[in-house]
């Protein structure tokens, strides 16, 4: 993995924890579930982004021309 890639996951790993921190703290001052179910598709996204096996995968060519 290339250094700026790593950066690149630390960084976004500090802000996602920012924000899940940030939301628990919002809904425990609010006494309501709001700000939790507002943030609740972040958990979906960065699984779905930093799933392993999935690097590297794409749909493969097509062979010949169409018509």
């Amino acid at each position: 993995m290339r250094p700026w890639a790593r950066w690149m996951y630390v960084i976004t790993g500090c802000a996602v924890a920012v924000v899940a921190v940030s939301s628990i703290v919002a809904a425990v001052r609010q006494g309501s579930w709001g700000p939790l179910i507002a943030v609740g598709w972040l958990p979906a996204v960065v699984a779905a982004t930093w799933w392993p096996g999935r690097r590297g995968r794409c749909q493969p060519g097509r062979q010949g021309s169409p018509g």
